[in-house]
């Protein structure tokens, strides 16, 4: 059965694994295509905003299988797949094969997993990593343990929030002194990014009032959301409601521990440090359907009831654009197409035109090159971060250009001028 169900999963990963890199997984590219292994340890890290390992792996498994989107994205299909079978196994230890194979099946076609299983990021490897790390840990296979733990440590820094859990071993963790200073200045810079850019530090992980209640959402739904605030409430609400009700019916406590304590400890931390998105906390869904089978492996209404809305989940996002990520490569393509010059608020916001952009130039704010181009081109994104008060399209129409078009490629608006 769980080959079975291991077999689902990886199919469905695949599907739609061909889309537009977006913005960060544009960066994930830039990363593996530009820096040797050594100076992504030395030199990238210190400014992005996680430890170094994830890029490591991808960088070893890109000079075998290149630098395309698919390839790019396989590594995490096949740890998201990975992690399905870990669930299954943790899922047998502390229960039975029944509520196990149950709860494989529900991680296989939970629509957040899916998505990120999908996507050239870290979230879904710290997923694994920290599955893999509960799974010896409560099998008490302390190196292999050991081992997942200061992986899932060396890939994301949130899941360092569990380290209260596992206080017996207490040692591992202080075999990931190494990233310290990395972390430091990490830290740092995006506090003072933070600082510079109120609305950037909202953006990667503000905490608001529905922070925690939407972290439940969208393990419930994935990245499916309704732009009307009462029908996301009226729609939404009722259906997490009876999730409540089904996790009340389960007990384990390690896997409230594991669901809970990361997600109470990331609340508290970011008062101070902006990190809490319900997509850092992916680490912790496993524990979160594991639960879920827990609570419902004895009512086939309940068991009905959320593979139903797996399934409508899964084929909303699959089957509907507006859920698809930025579409930069159309962007780019349709520049590219008309000739001229592209301009950027911000350069750290354009790897993903760096990726896809064979002979276009892009400029930013602080990099003013007209050239006499007769197509000018004004990328509408994070505009409202990094240049508040339309710097660049004040410059842009004050040397005689006119708007002549707009277009939209799924998060990615394009202003085209002419002269």
């Amino acid at each position: 059965m769980i080959y079975l169900i291991l077999l689902l999963a990886f199919v469905v990963r695949l599907i739609n694994l061909n889309q537009s890199l977006w913005l960060d997984e544009a960066i994930t590219a830039q990363v593996v295509i530009k820096y040797p292994f050594w100076e992504i340890i030395t030199k990238f890290a210190l400014g992005d905003v996680h430890p170094p390992l994830y890029y490591l792996l991808v960088k070893f498994w890109s000079q075998i299988f290149g630098h395309s989107e698919i390839s790019l994205r396989f590594p995490s299909v096949i740890f998201g797949t990975l992690t399905v079978f870990f669930v299954f196994l943790i899922a047998n230890k502390l229960l039975n094969q029944k509520t196990a194979a149950l709860a494989a099946f529900f991680l296989a076609l939970n629509p957040l997993a899916v998505y990120y299983s999908q996507e050239a990021r870290s979230h879904v490897v710290a997923m694994f990593f920290v599955t893999a790390a509960m799974y010896f840990f409560i099998a008490k296979k302390r190196f292999l343990f050991a081992f997942f733990w200061l992986a899932a440590m060396y890939t994301d820094y949130l899941p360092w929030l569990l380290w209260p859990l596992f206080l017996r071993y207490w040692p591992v963790g202080l075999l990931a002194a190494p990233v310290l200073p990395i972390l430091w200045h990490q830290v740092n810079l995006g506090v003072l990014v933070a600082d510079n850019h109120p609305l950037w530090g909202k953006v990667v992980g503000g905490l608001e009032p529905k922070s925690v209640p939407l972290t439940l959402v969208k393990f419930i739904f994935g990245r499916i959301t309704i732009d009307n605030k009462i029908s996301y409430a009226l729609t939404f609400g009722p259906v997490s409601a009876l999730y409540l009700w089904i996790l009340s019916n389960a007990k384990t406590k390690i896997l409230w521990l594991w669901l809970g304590l990361p997600i109470a400890l990331g609340f508290l931390v970011s008062f101070f440090v902006p990190v809490y998105s319900y997509f850092r906390f992916l680490f912790v869904l496993p524990a979160f359907v594991i639960l879920l089978a827990e609570g419902a492996k004895n009512n086939i209404k309940f068991i009905t009831f959320i593979i139903i809305i797996n399934i409508i989940s899964l084929a909303i996002f699959n089957l509907n654009p507006k859920f698809f990520r930025e579409d930069w490569r159309g962007a780019v393509a349709y520049m590219e197409k008309g000739s001229g010059r592209a301009f950027i608020p911000s350069l750290a916001q354009a790897p993903a035109v760096y990726y896809y952009r064979k002979t276009l130039p892009i400029n930013d704010r602080d990099s003013i090159n007209l050239a006499g181009e007769k197509n000018i081109y004004l990328i509408r994104y994070v505009q409202e971060i990094f240049d508040q008060r339309d710097f660049l399209k004040n410059i842009v129409e004050a040397a005689g250009y006119k708007k002549i078009e707009e277009k939209f490629f799924n998060g990615v608006l394009i202003w085209k001028y002419q002269i």
